[in-house]
C-alpha cells in the first residue's frame, strides 16, 4: 500500500514542478494601460494623457513614444520623461503627454501597443482604446446672415475712486522723502566743526610709498628661502596689483594677468622695457600659485629687483612747496 502511494507521489511530483515554473513565468507578464483626464474636451482645450507600462526589471520591452500627434485629431503639446518607480522585480513606467485638439467631434484613440520578448517569441500587449469628445462651445458663423463690424469700446464717466489708490503712493513718497530730509539734517547737525578744524583726517600716502615699504617687508622675510615661494609670488603680485591701482587707475586687483598687460599698453610708462619686465614677473607669479611651477632662486631675485624697479621707475613724487625769504 505504501509503495502503490510513494508510486503515484513520483508520477504526479514532475507535473506538480513544470506547472508551478509555468505558473511564476506567466505571473510575470506585461501590461499596459492609457487614461485621460476627461473624456470631454472643448475646442483648443488642454488635458493630461498618461501611458503607463508594468513589467518585470529584467525584461526589454518597447514602449511607443508620440512627440507631435496622437491621432491625426489630437496634438501633443509636450511630454514628460519617463517616471519609473521599481517595486522588487517589477517596474511601473509610466509618461504624461499634455494634448490638445482643434477639430470638435468624437476622436478615437487606438490602443497603445508594446513589443516584448518571451523567450525566442516577440509578444505584444495593448492597452483598451479611449474616446475623446473635443466640443466647440462658440456659435458658428451664418454667411447668409452678413458680417458685422465690431463693436467699438463703451465709454463710461469717470470715477475719482479709480485713481484714489495713485494719491496713496504719492502721499506715501512724500512722507518718506520729508522724514529723510530731517534725518540728514540732524545727522548734518550732530557733527562736530571743531574737530573737522583741530583733528584733519591723515592724508593717504601715495602709492610708491606703501609699495616700496611693503617691498621691504618681503625682501627682509626671505620667505622664499624657507620654501614658501607660493606665498612669496602671491605677497609680491598683490603689492604690485596695488600699485598699479594706485598709480593708473584700473583695477587691478580684479583683472587677470592678460588684462592687466592690455592696459598697461596704454599707459604712458618712461621705459619701454618696464612693460615686459612687469610680464615677466606677473606670469611667474601666475605659475607658481596656480602651476606648481617651482623657479630657480635667480629668478626670485629677479623678480622682486624687478618690482623696485618699476616702482621707482613709474612713482610720481610730490614736490614740497617752496617758501619764499
Amino acid at each position: 500500500m505504501i509503495n502503490r502511494i510513494k508510486d503515484k507521489i513520483f508520477k504526479i511530483l514532475p507535473l506538480i514542478i513544470i506547472l508551478s515554473v509555468n505558473q511564476a513565468t506567466f505571473g510575470q507578464n506585461v501590461s499596459v494601460s492609457s487614461a485621460l483626464d476627461s473624456t470631454l474636451m472643448f475646442i483648443g482645450g488642454q488635458m493630461n494623457m498618461v501611458i503607463e507600462v508594468v513589467q518585470p526589471a529584467e525584461w526589454i520591452v518597447e514602449i511607443p513614444h508620440f512627440t507631435d500627434t496622437i491621432t491625426k485629431e489630437i496634438e501633443v503639446i509636450r511630454f514628460s520623461k519617463p517616471d519609473t518607480i521599481r517595486n522588487g522585480d517589477i517596474l511601473t513606467i509610466s509618461r504624461l503627454y499634455r494634448i490638445t485638439s482643434f477639430d470638435s467631434g468624437l476622436h478615437y484613440i487606438p490602443p497603445i501597443e508594446v513589443e516584448y520578448f518571451m523567450g525566442e517569441q516577440i509578444e505584444k500587449q495593448e492597452s483598451r482604446p479611449l474616446v475623446l469628445n473635443v466640443i466647440n462651445p462658440f456659435v458658428e458663423v451664418d454667411p447668409e446672415k452678413g458680417f458685422f463690424d465690431i463693436k467699438q469700446p463703451l465709454t463710461l464717466p469717470f470715477q475719482l475712486s479709480e485713481i484714489v489708490w495713485i494719491f496713496k503712493w504719492i502721499v506715501l513718497g512724500i512722507i518718506i522723502a520729508v522724514l529723510l530730509f530731517f534725518a540728514i539734517r540732524w545727522w548734518i547737525s550732530r557733527r562736530n566743526p571743531i574737530k573737522e578744524i583741530f583733528f584733519k583726517e591723515k592724508p593717504k600716502e601715495p602709492p610708491h610709498i606703501v609699495a616700496l615699504r611693503e617691498l621691504d617687508k618681503i625682501k627682509n622675510e626671505k620667505i622664499w628661502l624657507k620654501g614658501q615661494v607660493k606665498q612669496f609670488y602671491s605677497q609680491l603680485s598683490n603689492v604690485l596689483r596695488l600699485y598699479l591701482e594706485g598709480r593708473y587707475g584700473f583695477l587691478a586687483m580684479e583683472q587677470t594677468t592678460p588684462e592687466i598687460l592690455r592696459a598697461l599698453k596704454s599707459c604712458d610708462l618712461p621705459d619701454e622695457k618696464l612693460q615686459p619686465r612687469m610680464a615677466f614677473i606677473l606670469e611667474t607669479a601666475d605659475l607658481a600659485k596656480f602651476a606648481k611651477y617651482e623657479p630657480i632662486p635667480d629668478e626670485n631675485d629677479s623678480c622682486l629687483q624687478g618690482a623696485y624697479i618699476f616702482v621707482n621707475q613709474t612713482k610720481i613724487e610730490e614736490k614740497e612747496p617752496t617758501t619764499n625769504n
